[in-house]
């Protein structure tokens, strides 16, 4: 296994030049979409992606709480709308909603009396004159999930007393999927099965109330949302679900089979920062089961969520990679410089992750976010690193993708989404350091042939 943390990635024979001359000729390889002007800070924190009747769209969010999301109809082809389709994510509306730091879609969601194809879980408010999460769909409808007596308090008091407050989410990617929710200022994780409004508790297994440690305090006496969350499908009845917490170097680990209340199985960790960014997503092949990519302070790990789910239960031993199950890391490996990119030690490499088959191929790539990286000499650009992992054990680089015309603290690499383009997956991130969002159409071995001409 191979380590980049210290390696010079070095050059590589592309198709044709994806990271370059995005702003010198027409049809480029590189599309930034248009911020609109509702969208007052921070375009481009996060990211989320589903698919409506074949054709992907793009939700994009701006600063939590004081910001919402805009969604975009990318089109199946290489000529996206460049103009937001949607500008009603927690934004502008006569009810109070907080806008997340972590939006999720659902291709499939169980709204008041139907199911529809394609929504998005945007925080949390007041819509349909009801408190809770709130969910807007790409109709329009918005409507809202019931949680924990806990948050459900601090909801009501934040919007009684005009106080935002933060929760974020966790989903997986395929049809129907799952949701993992929590207040990042509360002390409960609480999950909502497929298809399913209503949500079991998940108690933070390392202590007798149940109780998940609370945010720790940042510097300036500010408090971060330190916990991430994140769910790998293990086979079609049943899911991993992951909760970090970063600050204690921790990730802990349920099993939720349909039908049957989730069980917690084990927890992993050990090395600084652990659980600080993870995404799931096949990887060796489309067949297998999700990936679940997680990264700490300065490796990225990749790891079968099949064997990883007959984990044993370790609550009071600590949390360590030293008791895997045989076969359960796939591999991991850390950043590197090429001549367009430097700073691996300042780059916050890991910051955001994504799994998707960019190059048709059938099986997955790993993008790492490396939102500090210095591109061309200018600091804090930011790049993605590409990652092709053909066999357990090994690795392959890829490819690097940054924006040419890039400014000082754009921050590429801060978010990352994935859309389906049917064939394969399209490359998305965002820099919002200056507000913008990046989609990269031209890929090695010539696929999106016509933006590489």
């Amino acid at each position: 296994m191979r380590n980049l943390g210290i390696a010079l990635l070095g050059a590589t024979s592309l198709a044709c030049p994806w990271s370059r001359y995005d702003d010198v000729v027409e049809n480029s390889p590189i599309v930034l979409l248009n911020r609109p002007k509702q969208l007052e800070s921070g375009f481009g924190t996060s990211l989320a992606t589903g698919t409506l009747e074949g054709e992907p769209i793009l939700l994009v969010g701006g600063a939590p709480l004081t910001s919402g999301g805009v969604e975009f109809e990318l089109g199946a082809g290489e000529n996206p709308t460049l103009d937001a389709r949607d500008t009603g994510h927690c934004m502008g509306g006569v009810a109070p909603c907080y806008f997340t730091s972590a939006p999720v879609a659902l291709t499939g969601a169980a709204s008041p009396g139907e199911r529809r194809e394609l929504c998005f879980v945007n925080g949390a408010g007041n819509a349909a004159d009801e408190v809770g999460v709130v969910v807007r769909c790409t109709d329009d409808v918005e409507y809202t999930l019931a949680m924990p007596e806990d948050p459900a308090d601090l909801l009501q008091f934040s919007i009684n007393a005009s106080q935002p407050t933060l929760f974020s989410f966790g989903a997986d990617y395929g049809s129907d999927p799952a949701l993992l929710a929590q207040a990042d200022e509360e002390q409960s994780v609480w999950y909502y099965p497929p298809l399913e409004r209503d949500f079991v508790e998940l108690p933070y297994p390392a202590d007798a109330g149940g109780l998940w440690p609370k945010t720790m305090p940042e510097a300036d006496g500010s408090r971060s949302a330190t916990r991430k969350l994140s769910i790998a499908r293990v086979d079609e009845t049943a899911r991993l679900l992951a909760v970090s917490i970063p600050d204690l170097s921790e990730l802990r680990l349920f099993y939720a089979a349909d039908g049957r209340s989730p069980s917690y199985i084990g927890c992993l960790g050990g090395t600084p920062g652990f659980g600080r960014a993870m995404t799931t997503g096949p990887i060796l092949s489309s067949r297998d089961p999700d990936a679940l990519v997680v990264a700490d302070a300065s490796l990225v790990y990749a790891f079968d969520s099949a064997k990883l789910a007959t984990l044993l239960p370790s609550v009071d031993g600590g949390c360590s990679l030293g008791a895997l199950p045989e076969g359960a890391l796939i591999s991991s490996f850390g950043c590197g410089s090429t001549k367009n990119i430097s700073g691996c030690d300042s780059s916050s490499f890991g910051a955001a992750l994504g799994v998707g088959d960019l190059d048709g191929d059938g099986d997955g790539e790993v993008v790492v976010g490396a939102p500090n990286m210095t591109v061309r000499h200018v600091e804090r650009a930011g790049a993605l690193i590409l990652y092709d992992l053909e066999q357990p054990g090994d690795f392959d680089f890829l490819d690097i993708a940054f924006i040419a015309s890039a400014e000082t603290d754009d921050r590429l690499g801060s978010s990352i989404a994935l859309p389906d383009l049917g064939d394969r997956r399209l490359l998305s991130a965002g820099a919002p350091g200056n507000g913008k969002v990046a989609l990269f159409y031209c890929l090695p071995d010539g696929v999106g042939a016509s933006r590489c001409k």
